[in-house]
């Protein structure tokens, strides 16, 4: 061969040669990288799990006391320290003063089953969505939620929502104005509102007796439908107090006198939630069905 090859050709081999090692680091880069996302994704999860059942402890036995005695004035409801320096923070605001507007999202285990067949309340809950609608571009989403209990929570509840839903029961606009006109005159003017008292708001609205009690059964003074937001924090690498994860959740807590907490599905926390969320660093979600923050739905 003549010299005057000789070194192009070895250039050529040895970069032919640094191509191919590159690639296979690189290759082994990957296939680490791919590991330890998964080695992450397995972490987190068994995380969240964690988390979703210490806070179903919580609410499991919290579910009979006076919640709202056990909620700080900025929602805060718990803190629990872990090993490792970790901290859990949980916060709860109600969130049953929106409508359901989906009939495949009836939470079926709730006192208005007792009164109203399941049939009967999904079919209020098209009404309800159809009527705030007609009342006004996009009503539905702000005012109405996915899921839960069809009952709302009337000393809270936006006068459009106690329009729309005895709009679904009555039908009739002028009985349904002076009804809501005096429902929302009447829970203004009380700490607590009983079953007799609602009942006799619908009789002196001119309701027929069969209107009375489903339209009460649209309303509780006792919310289940509660959002939760959780956070934790601990070490992470030299930061001594990072944010290890935010998470918010809708849930189910089952309240009424008549309800054990300890037979109704709390026995496994998924029971509790109907919706769990991670937010991305710190970034919130609106639940689904709402474009207001503040209102609750579901995934």
């Amino acid at each position: 061969m003549n010299c005057g090859y000789v070194m192009p050709v070895v250039v050529l081999l040895a970069l032919v040669a640094s191509l191919t090692v590159a690639i296979v680091l690189n290759r082994d880069s990957v296939r680490a990288s791919a590991a330890n996302a998964q080695v992450q994704t397995y972490i987190d999860d068994h995380r969240e799990r964690g988390l979703r059942e210490v806070i179903a402890l919580w609410l499991q036995f919290s579910a009979k006391q006076e919640l709202e005695e056990l909620i700080a004035d900025d929602g805060e409801a718990f803190t629990v320290d872990f090993s490792g320096d970790r901290t859990l923070m949980v916060w709860l605001t109600q969130s049953q003063s929106t409508a359901l507007v989906n009939p495949a999202g009836l939470e079926t285990k709730q006192p208005t089953t007792d009164v109203m067949p399941l049939e009967r309340q999904r079919e209020i809950a098209d009404l309800v969505r159809e009527n705030l609608e007609i009342a006004g571009p996009g009503y539905a989403d702000r005012f109405g939620r996915q899921a839960g209990p069809l009952a709302v929570n009337i000393m809270l509840a936006p006068p459009e929502v106690i329009h729309a839903m005895a709009m679904a029961v009555v039908g009739d606009a002028e009985l349904v104005d002076v009804y809501t006109a005096d429902l929302i005159r009447l829970r203004d003017s009380e700490d607590e509102i009983t079953r007799l008292q609602l009942l006799d708001v619908a009789r002196d609205a001119g309701l027929a007796d069969d209107e009375q009690s489903e339209v009460t059964a649209l309303w509780t003074t006792i919310p289940a439908l509660w959002n939760v937001r959780a956070e934790l924090t601990g070490p992470d690498g030299a930061i001594r107090k990072a944010t290890l994860g935010r998470y918010e959740a809708v849930v189910v807590i089952p309240r009424e006198d008549d309800t054990d907490p300890l037979v109704s599905g709390s026995e496994h926390a998924n029971a509790w939630f109907l919706d769990w969320k991670r937010l991305d660093d710190g970034v919130g979600y609106t639940p689904t069905g709402s474009d207001d923050p503040d209102q609750g739905g579901r995934e």
